[in-house]
């Protein structure tokens, strides 16, 4: 064979020299250091951080600069080819993973190592991956019984290949489906710029006319904006009932006996770690520890917010009935409606707005925006290879303009790339020496998204104000992760942190978006190069607030529905998943809309193959620690730089080596409440407001 692109381990890796055929051999080769690196370690009689952790930590380093484009060019380069040999390579690093994490000599080497005089002259840091590590290897079983670690690593490798079938069900039910349209009268409402998408994505397939598909672009594009109400509700019935038993594709892509092995597994895995539940083994590594508090959390918030979602649908509902004569609502008209009363109310719109948000603009706007808080430069890299001609690299330059990092953005939508947005990590910080090696790495992670491009592909995309509010989030995932100060990939960046936690910088940096002084640096009309007037600034921040308990309510719907199979889930009772998900919108819901062949859950990739299984709450928990924070930011001025430099250097630089609710509350000058996140979105305070950290 070739010499192999994945074992090369320059700064960037060579995208287009990668293949399927490459991936075997990397992987095999890699994780054969990874196990003779434990195998030397335990052999040492003298231990100490250089002896134990650093070459493990170097051996590990190798395995995620190896994975890391595997599992990155499978998510969005996707092939049937490349998934295959991903699908076996996840298998052996699931059974490498789980040798390491119940080898019995590497823990007590750990436990000697923390009870060992060099403990002490270790840094608070170095410390705090010890008792990280030492937890973890509890948590993965290491005291279990050779049966029981069997039965471990077989339900381990198990769920893995399962979320990894869910995921791909979901991709292939989603690809699996379109919708030609021949009569442009039936396209009535819909905006000029998506017509000639979806015109473009007929041409691309030889058909005349106007293809729709169920990526999100293409789907919220008739849900919003389409007049004729057959075609709304034919699309939202193939979204709805992707990888079910239901819908067009019924059965063909079937998620449902997947997810009950799944959670069957989930709970077995509890069990055998002494846990009564999933809920319960998931809470271990975040900030709320006890099951009872975060449903509390969630009942609490459903409480302050259920009123106002109630008066939000009358409201539509009243002014659907009196402007457009509809008698009742049905799930694929709420979109629709809600629309078309945001632009009464407001006379403004997603595509009136989309020509203010041009990705030029709003990429220099975004990056004039960190440069004002946390004094970094974000420069464009020609020279570094990517996957696609439309991806493109960023070099990230400290207050010193000094190189820190990077990040490649892939922001459009392709046949063979995964749905959604997110940030992942290539590599993380590493500035470390001892006798024998010297590392120096810097940050680099992929942000991703899937907006829709103009048909013209020369021409910029043009973004909503959702897409603006998309690319800030996961952008401020990528700080989180490029920032690092913490030189130990463990804690490092996202690393480290309580999961509920994670989602806290990127739900700051949404906030941002609806400031009037940020507005005017990331927006500016594409053809007549017009700033946003105050008269829409002022509308656009009436929308913040819009439907917003909707939005809130719905969130914590799915975060209730995430915890209850997680807490109270019978293994072998089929069936149990779609009950409780009814139950929870019948017991949650101010207007029941759902209908019988609704199948959500068969597509929920956050808790099936994603790591939010138990912990999707932590959108809402980390929102919460956001508007707090934000609170803070307003006070001395959005854009000032002594308040960012002081977040930067106490919370988002420190990744998971500190005392998170400490800082936090230190930060804030008060208890982290739930007050201001419910003032963010214009909802009155109702219960007694009481401190959560």
């Amino acid at each position: 064979m070739d010499e192999n692109p994945l074992l090369d381990y320059s700064i960037f890796p060579s995208f287009s020299s990668i293949s399927p055929k490459h991936v075997k051999e990397a992987i095999q080769k890699v994780l054969t250091n990874c196990y003779n690196t434990v195998e030397q370690i335990v052999s040492k009689k003298y231990i100490t951080w250089d002896t134990l952790h650093y070459p493990l930590m170097v051996a590990e380093n190798e395995l995620q600069r190896t994975w890391s484009p595997i599992t990155h060019l499978n998510s969005v380069q996707h092939s049937l080819e490349l998934r295959k040999v991903y699908e076996e390579s996840l298998l052996f690093i699931s059974e490498y993973r789980n040798w390491m994490h119940q080898h019995y000599g590497l823990y007590k080497s750990y436990k000697l190592l923390q009870n060992g005089d060099s403990y002490q002259q270790l840094s608070i840091i170095q410390k705090k991956v010890i008792n990280n590590i030492l937890r973890n290897f509890m948590l993965s079983g290491v005291y279990l019984s050779s049966k029981q670690k069997k039965m471990y690593t077989y339900i381990t490798s198990k769920l893995a290949w399962l979320s990894s079938n869910y995921a791909n069900n979901v991709f292939d039910a989603t690809l699996g489906w379109s919708k030609l349209v021949t009569e442009k009268n039936l396209l009535s409402g819909i905006p000029d710029y998506n017509l000639k998408i979806a015109h473009s994505e007929a041409q691309a397939r030889g058909q005349t006319g106007w293809l729709f598909t169920l990526k999100y672009p293409s789907y919220s594009a008739v849900l919003l904006y389409c007049d004729t109400q057959n075609l709304r509700e034919e699309l939202y019935w193939a979204f709805n009932t992707r990888a079910s038993d239901q819908g067009p594709n019924s059965g063909k892509w079937d998620n449902t006996l997947i997810m009950d092995e799944i959670l069957a597994l989930r709970y077995e895995l509890a069990q055998i770690l002494g846990f009564s539940t999933y809920l319960e083994k998931s809470l271990a590594k975040k900030m709320i520890h006890d099951p009872k508090k975060v449903f509390d959390f969630l009942m609490n918030l459903s409480i302050q917010i259920r009123c106002c979602e109630y008066k939000e649908f009358i409201e539509t509902q009243s002014f659907a009935k009196k402007q457009y004569s509809c008698v009742s609502l049905n799930p694929w008209d709420i979109a629709y409606y809600r629309e078309k009363q945001k632009k009464y109310l407001f006379s403004i719109t997603n595509e009136q707005l989309r020509y203010y948000f041009p990705e030029k603009k709003v990429l220099c706007g975004m990056f004039s925006v960190v440069n004002c808080i946390y004094g970094i430069t974000i420069k464009e890299n020609y020279d570094v290879e990517t996957w696609h001609s439309d991806v493109r690299f960023f070099d990230i330059f400290d207050d010193k303009d000094e190189w820190i990092g990077g990040f490649y953005l892939d922001i459009y939508i392709r046949d063979n790339k995964c749905e959604g947005a997110w940030m992942d990590e290539l590599v993380g910080l590493m500035d470390q020496n001892n006798n024998t090696h010297t590392i120096s790495q810097k940050p680099i992670a992929y942000l991703t998204c899937n907006f829709g491009r103009s048909e013209n592909k020369k021409l910029s995309c043009l973004f909503t104000h959702h897409d603006v509010i998309t690319l800030f989030h996961e952008f401020g995932h990528v700080l989180h992760h490029v920032m690092t100060r913490i030189n130990i990939p463990e804690i490092s960046g996202v690393n480290g942190v309580p999961w509920d936690a994670v989602e806290l910088p990127s739900q700051l940096m949404e906030k941002f978006c609806w400031e009037p002084e940020v507005l005017q640096l990331i927006a500016m009309h594409y053809y007549t190069e017009e700033p946003l007037s105050d008269y829409i600034i002022s509308n656009l921040l009436k929308i913040k607030t819009y439907q917003s308990s909707s939005h809130l309510l719905q969130q914590v719907i799915y975060g209730l529905f995430d915890l209850r199979i997680h807490h109270e889930y019978v293994p072998g009772k089929q069936g149990s998943i779609l009950k409780i998900f009814n139950e929870v919108i019948k017991k949650m819901s101010t207007h029941n809309l759902s209908m019988d062949w609704d199948r959500f859950p068969n597509s929920f990739l956050h808790i099936f193959s994603d790591d939010y299984a138990a912990g999707y709450y932590s959108y809402l928990w980390a929102d919460m620690l956001a508007s707090n924070v934000w609170y803070r930011f307003q006070e001395s001025g959005v854009l000032d730089a002594e308040i960012g430099k002081l977040f930067l250097n106490n919370i988002l630089a420190l990744g998971g080596g500190i005392d998170l609710k400490k800082c936090l509350v230190e930060f804030c000058k008060h208890a982290i409440t739930i007050e201001p996140m419910l003032r963010y979105y214009g909802i009155p305070v109702s219960i007694n407001n009481s401190v959560l950290i």
